[in-house]
């Protein structure tokens, strides 16, 4: 092989000795790419205890390794000083109790589902990403300091606190990814780093406050329940999306909780809600009278489901108390995408005006809507839409479908 080789080597190809061929003749070979895989298929159990080979870190020719399944006995504190690795993958390698890692060279480094860790150190200031994956209930401390090139960090199971953030993370001024999942001690987020693109916070359950103030920022993603009570975005253009789970007994609490939620977004270019439940988005009748629309301002709102709405004229009601002036409502499920485009008249005279709305200072979407564009839908949803927006828009002059002629109301 030249020096461009990769050698891609799996334990159920290979018998153990196979594994020792393929360490020698990479490093004797000058191959530069090296993928040493031992959990396999688990054809042969007592692979899972071969020893770390220690000698490939050292190798010069290796500018990319990936180590998959090998382990350290007795479990002990290891330091990995890789001269000439660019990029160093460990997966399910077990028997480290600390791990440092060394690298003037070091761009990537990803460790994923390393059993037993304590403790990760990353010396390499030429560093640029970092990817933790820590099993369930991992606690395992990290240690980037002087990481000053990094721009993309993603931790999931890892021992992430608010001081963490704090200190570390506004050290790496080139950041432009930040991603945390199941970091369940971090409770009030803040970061302003000039450079970051995208915030993604997932299933940190403690989450309470969140706050990011970077006009760069242009996606932030959110998954869990509705407990952060503050969210702060300082970024015009931001795109949000949030995956939601809601309570399976949807009380007037859930609904209140969730208008004061979304209202942290309205200032969003786009807003996307995932939602297991496509009912827990429509707020009920009786809880909308105490309470003003959250999104006001939105002007493109993206529902996802699992499913195909049950009652599309529902959650598309729904849908617009809680965000009465958009200018575009899509539908996206089972890879589909359906989509209303609303025109408004807002200059013409609401005296005459639905009843619902005279005592209030917003006007819900029924009294300016002068036309809508329906794409995408079938059929059959065209015309149940049809009839539910000439019945419900006060001001509505005409429906169109994509590609099919006007149909005047």
């Amino acid at each position: 092989m030249g020096s461009c080789a990769r050698l891609k080597e799996d334990s159920y190809e290979q018998p153990i000795n196979g594994i020792d061929s393929a360490i020698r003749y990479a490093i004797e070979n000058k191959v530069k790419e090296l993928k040493l895989d031992i959990v396999g298929r688990q054809k042969f159990k007592f692979q899972a205890h071969y020893n770390l080979p220690m000698k490939v870190f050292s190798a010069h020719s290796i500018a990319v390794l990936s180590l998959k399944g090998f382990m350290l006995e007795p479990p002990q504190n290891l330091t990995l000083i890789c001269p000439s690795i660019k990029e160093l993958n460990l997966e399910k390698c077990k028997g480290m109790q600390t791990l440092k890692i060394a690298g003037e060279k070091l761009k990537i480094v990803v460790i994923e589902l390393c059993q037993g860790l304590d403790k990760v150190e990353i010396d390499a200031s030429n560093l640029e990403s970092f990817s933790f994956g820590g099993e369930a209930h991992s606690s395992c401390r990290i240690n980037l300091v002087t990481c000053k090139s990094l721009k993309y960090l993603s931790l999931r199971n890892a021992q992430v606190t608010d001081e963490w953030i704090k200190h570390e993370v506004a050290q790496f001024l080139r950041l432009e990814v930040l991603k945390l999942v199941y970091c369940r001690l971090l409770e009030n987020f803040h970061v302003s780093n000039s450079n970051l693109k995208t915030v993604e916070l997932r299933n940190c359950f403690k989450l309470k406050k969140i706050e990011i103030y970077t006009r760069s920022l242009n996606t932030f993603a959110y998954g869990g329940d509705l407990k952060p009570s503050q969210v702060i975005i300082y970024s015009p253009c931001v795109h949000a999306k949030l995956s939601l789970s809601a309570d399976r007994g949807l009380s007037d609490h859930w609904y209140t909780t969730l208008r004061e939620f979304l209202a942290c977004f309205d200032h969003c270019k786009e807003l996307e809600i995932d939602c297991d439940m496509d009912m827990a988005l429509i707020v009920p009748i009786n809880v909308r009278k105490n309470l003003l629309a959250p999104l006001y301002d939105l002007n493109y709102l993206k529902v996802v489901t699992e499913q195909k709405p049950k009652n599309i004229n529902d959650l598309v009601d729904g849908l617009m108390w809680l965000a009465p002036c958009l200018s575009k409502l899509s539908f996206i499920s089972n890879c589909q995408e359906k989509s209303l485009k609303f025109e408004y008249d807002i200059a013409r005279t609401i005296e005459d005006d639905l009843d619902c709305c005279k005592l209030r200072p917003i006007k819900c979407w029924r009294h300016s809507i002068r036309k809508v564009t329906m794409e995408n839908f079938d059929d059959c949803e065209n015309m149940i839409l049809e009839k539910f927006l000439a019945e419900s828009a006060l001001r509505l002059e005409a429906t169109s479908r994509e590609g099919n002629a006007c149909a005047e109301v």
